[in-house]
């Protein structure tokens, strides 16, 4: 969750704050300027001077964000003072963002949450006036604070929120024809699910960032999201179609000199981890296949054992047949069997199988077959029929 990019960044070109870059302000010159607005003087300043005055702290206040941060957030909240006795909701807005950021780069989310909830009255008042036929500058400050709200909540872990604000925030973008804003929105949802560990809920949204960043045509953006949906194959273990769409992006890297050494960093070491997993994959697969070879010479020696084995038995079964045959004798006709095959002498003149009388006599299939052989060999017959026939005849059932 801590990867997420700042979609903020992203949308600096497209909010309209009025007043550009101001890195490159003289922030000292600023100062003397606030200097002169007192208290006392502030109290008696026209409109005009309270709006200037209000300008330069927003100024200050950009100014000073990479700089000083306790800097940064005095004079956004100066900018909202006197905002609000002008009624300027805009800056209002614009400088609770501003705030919000700044403790929430120091987590403190309590308080940052208080002043994204002020900007949110802020931009519903703006909205509510709104009356010019130009809705580009109102829907560029709708999709930053919704941006920054998809932010906040993806940190607090609440996917539910954060998947909210920036479908919303995308909305806009693709209406507008934002291409690369909604490229980095979508981007970073699946940068979001992915870290979450929600496979399945990341790829579709790596597909439509690459989808929107061929239709903006810029070749960084593309780059972001092929290297995306490559992080993606290879956490799910497709590796050879990871390293495809990792190769694409270090070429369109190589577009961008600036950012070429970061991003293309990340992606060689994405590449070595896949090309690592590669060879692991190519391992375990040999080994598998050892695994299998050996499996199936153990089953074809388990096979011939069998076969030796039933050959084995059957020469056995031979010889008994032969031992019963030696052993017969002719005895009187009362003593020629014993109960045990008499039983089953009755159980075969009544049509059961040898299944049948196994079951109910509580004994092996193959035990009641060697009964039988030695009922055959006693009552010297082949067959079941001859053999209850010849049974019938001596008057044994």
């Amino acid at each position: 969750m801590k990867r997420i990019l700042l979609i903020l960044a992203a949308m600096v070109p497209i909010a309209a704050y009025g007043y550009g870059d101001h890195r490159g302000r003289n922030l000292d010159s600023l100062e003397r300027v606030l200097a002169r607005y007192t208290p006392d003087r502030l109290a008696v300043a026209t409109a005009e001077e309270k709006a200037d005055y209000v300008q330069t702290c927003r100024q200050m206040a950009w100014g000073y964000l990479q700089l000083d941060g306790p800097k940064s957030v005095y004079y956004a909240r100066q900018a909202i003072r006197t905002g609000r006795e002008l009624d300027s909701q805009e800056s209002v807005f614009d400088m609770s963002i501003l705030i919000g950021q700044c403790f929430w780069a120091r987590d403190q989310f309590d308080s940052a949450r208080v002043y994204y909830t002020q900007a949110a009255d802020a931009l519903a008042q703006i909205e509510a006036r709104w009356d010019k036929p130009d809705w580009n500058d109102l829907e560029a400050d709708q999709a930053r604070l919704w941006g920054t709200l998809g932010n906040f909540y993806a940190m607090q872990d609440s996917l539910e929120l954060f998947a909210y604000y920036y479908g919303k925030a995308g909305e806009i973008f693709e209406r507008r024809g934002w291409w690369e804003d909604a490229s980095t929105l979508h981007r970073n949802i699946g940068e979001v699910y992915q870290d979450e560990g929600a496979l399945k809920a990341a790829k579709p949204e790596y597909e439509r960032a690459l989808e929107l960043a061929r239709q903006s045509g810029d070749s960084l953006i593309i780059a972001r999201a092929m290297y995306g949906l490559g992080r993606w194959y290879k956490e799910s273990g497709r590796t050879a179609k990871a390293l495809k769409y990792l190769a694409q992006a270090d070429e369109y890297y190589g577009n961008h000199p600036v950012e070429e050494s970061s991003g293309r960093a990340d992606t060689l070491a994405v590449m070595n981890a896949a090309h690592r997993q590669l060879y692991r994959n190519a391992l375990l697969l040999a080994f598998g296949a050892l695994l299998l070879l050996a499996a199936w010479v153990v089953a074809w020696v388990v096979v011939r054992r069998l076969k030796r084995t039933r050959q084995e038995l059957s020469e056995t079964s031979a010889v008994l047949d032969e031992t019963i045959e030696e052993l017969r004798q002719a005895p009187a006709e009362a003593e020629l069997l014993t109960e045990q095959e008499k039983r089953i002498l009755r159980l075969l003149a009544q049509g059961r199988t040898s299944q049948q009388i196994a079951d109910e006599m509580c004994l092996g299939f193959n035990t009641i077959l060697w009964y039988r052989k030695r009922l055959h060999a006693k009552l010297d017959v082949h067959t079941t029929g001859a053999l209850i026939a010849e049974a019938q005849r001596r008057g044994l059932l």
